[in-house]
């Protein structure tokens, strides 16, 4: 590995799980997730599938488990000697066979590893559960001299240097002194975390520990860090939420609502009257935290939402286009109100621009004036104005409100070549049989999420979660907009099915019915 050698940016595409092992040897590997795994030390005859370095991990550690059903990831330790620990906190035995199955999410943290984690053992093995790892990509390392200041960021004049367009310029320095390695914030843009914990100001780093800048990873192993320089990186959306409430706790808003969204998918929410759709969304944007979690890539929201409030965000209303300003043009504008120019030079925006140009494909057409593109031209072009900024997850209220059925198709149709390009776009439609592809007459939608009002506890609860033909089938409709008959109450004209739904979805998921 090259201390010198950098690459450039470039959008990365949807990977399969993969896992980043670091054992004894002290430099990364990546081996890619197929099916089901298993893992364990390296001996003579081991026949475990994934065998590391490490004198301290069993010959048959532990498993990876697939679930087909939804492309997941779990985790099971076999009651090794030593344990697995996940995030910092050690797996349980629960049985005779072993721990309970721990699902994955992009960016866990497992290590094999004695008690005191601060104070790694020589044989350690540290793993990253990762969707977005390239297998071909390349780790540069640094060694960090002793008794130094050791600068990271985007900026040139940086020792560490990230091709990572979402690092500041300055984004963090290292201090290395007699009384170890201090990590310090230089008021970064978007912030920085450590083993998925967002670090206010400055932290004592030890070896193993993995610090995570924008979408670029830095794990330090020894005097030495390894990072990569991976572009935007893939986001995978974990929502669950115990309850929401209001007025000090005497009022539940939502109660039991999980389900996970991946890059590339284009959710429908649906609710009933009073069910928590508003609710919902503002617990993910993080404006109204809920008892519970929302991860995307691996970081929890409310505990990191510094680093992570550009990347999810409301899009009340589309861009409008002014003709007679070129393409470019029109871009470098959102660009400059998108793109704060303390952490952003004009430089970095035209990148930016480049990058979204050739993502969307009208690179060709920059110095054209809006008003002599095609009407397929037109909606690229709207696309790259949403991509220019750095969000990950865009959530729609109602973005074809008020507008005539062509316009809610190609609204539509927008928002799904967004989510194409890398993201996950949810929406809330009052309009839902209108998402559909103007050629073939698809659904648009990828995921439906139904929330329901439940009369036990007047507290909305996730009634469905799956794709848009699977909830035609499970309400027993043809179109999704008449969802809203079978929950709605008698008295706004629906059947007030809503408690039999909720429940039925709980039935299908294994979790019995809710009282």
């Amino acid at each position: 590995m090259s201390e010198e050698r950098t690459a450039y940016y470039r959008p990365v595409a949807i990977r399969p799980a993969t896992l980043l092992i670091i054992d004894k040897r002290n430099v990364p590997y990546i081996v890619s997730l197929d099916w089901d795994m298993t893992l364990g030390r390296e001996y003579p005859g081991a026949d475990t599938n994934i065998r590391v370095r490490s004198l301290i991990t069993g010959r048959r550690h532990g498993e990876f488990i697939h679930d087909d059903s939804d492309d997941s990831f779990y985790y099971i330790d076999n009651n090794s000697t030593n344990g697995t620990y996940i995030n910092g906190v050690k797996l349980p035995p629960y049985n005779a066979r072993g721990s309970k199955a721990y699902k994955l999410w992009d960016g866990d943290i497992i290590r094999i590893d004695r008690k005191t984690l601060n104070d790694p053992h020589p044989e350690s093995v540290l793993i990253i559960f990762s969707r977005s790892f390239d297998p071909e990509e390349q780790w540069q390392s640094y060694r960090i001299p002793g008794m130094t200041r050791v600068t990271i960021g985007r900026g040139e004049k940086n020792m560490i240097r990230l091709q990572d367009i979402m690092a500041s310029r300055e984004h963090a320095y290292l201090i290395k002194d007699e009384r170890g390695m201090f990590l310090y914030d230089c008021n970064s843009q978007n912030g920085l975390s450590v083993n998925g914990r967002q670090v206010e100001g400055g932290v004592q780093i030890f070896s193993h520990d993995v610090i995570r800048i924008a979408n670029t990873l830095l794990i330090v192993i020894g005097d030495r860090i390894y990072y990569n320089n991976p572009g935007e990186k893939v986001g995978a959306l974990s929502v669950f939420i115990r309850s929401k409430t209001v007025n000090f706790g005497r009022k539940t808003l939502l109660r039991d609502v999980r389900f996970s969204a991946d890059t590339g998918d284009f959710v429908l929410i649906l609710g009933g009257s009073g069910a928590g759709k508003t609710t919902l969304v503002n617990a993910i944007l993080g404006d109204g935290k809920a008892d519970g979690e929302v991860i995307l890539d691996g970081l929890d929201l409310y505990k990191n939402f510094k680093t992570m409030k550009s990347q999810i965000g409301l899009v009340p209303q589309f861009i409008n286009l002014r003709l007679n300003d070129k393409v470019r043009q029109t871009l470098m504008d959102i660009a400059d109100i998108k793109l704060d120019g303390k952490y952003y030079s004009k430089e970095d925006k035209n990148r930016r621009v480049d990058e979204v140009l050739n993502r969307v494909g009208v690179k060709g057409l920059e110095n054209h004036l809006i008003r002599q593109l095609s009407g397929g031209q037109k909606k690229k072009v709207s696309v790259a104005a949403q991509l220019v900024g750095f969000q990950k997850v865009f959530i729609c209220d109602e973005p074809d409100s008020g507008l005539d059925a062509a316009s809610r198709v190609q609204q539509m149709e927008i928002l799904k070549e967004i989510a194409d390009n890398g993201k996950i776009v949810m929406v809330i439609s009052h309009e839902p049989d209108d998402a559909v592809n103007s050629i073939t007459n698809e659904i648009l939608f990828t995921k439906v999420l139904v929330l329901a009002k439940s009369s036990s506890d007047n507290a909305g609860h996730l009634a469905f979660f799956g794709s848009p033909y699977e909830a035609l089938e499970f309400f027993g409709v043809t179109r999704l907009q008449d969802i809203m008959k079978e929950i709605n109450p008698d008295y706004e004209g629906g059947k007030g099915k809503a408690d039999f739904y909720i429940n039925k979805y709980l039935m299908q998921k294994g979790g019995g019915s809710y009282q």
